[in-house]
């Protein structure tokens, strides 16, 4: 692994990981506390926004740094977060899956990223200068 790709890996550093990561963390789990005060689709909003926002900040590390997790949870949450979106909704029927298995589906993928970097390596590409 490279010191430059390490430098430019934003979830090395603390108010990155924090604003691109922390935050929506904090307010995914809260969702567990939330549905008994507030009503579907304001939860739903938080779950899909909150997989995108930590997609897209995997997109962009993956960008900066070459990041092998970040580079396949990237478009994994992003995916998963606009999934749990349209079935929340109802834009779209996936017979009995439901949000939440949505989400565990995608923490479950997101999850095996991590296996993948310990087998594979941290960073999927040489820093480009």
């Amino acid at each position: 692994m490279s010191e430059a790709q390490r430098q430019k890996d934003l979830s090395r550093r603390l108010l990155p990981f924090a604003f691109l990561w922390g935050i929506p963390i904090i307010l995914l789990c809260s969702v567990n506390f939330l549905e008994e005060f507030l009503p579907v689709a304001p939860i739903v909003l938080i779950m899909a926004g909150t997989y995108i926002w930590m997609g897209v900040g995997c997109i962009i590390n993956a960008m900066r740094c070459g990041r092998l997790h970040c580079y396949l949870a990237g478009p994994v949450m992003v995916l998963g977060g606009s999934l749990i979106f349209a079935l929340g909704f109802d834009l779209i029927d996936l017979g009995l899956i439901r949000v939440m298995h949505l989400s565990y589906t995608t923490i479950a993928l997101v999850a095996l990223t991590f296996v993948l970097e310990w087998l594979w390596g941290t960073y999927a590409n040489p820093a480009k200068s």
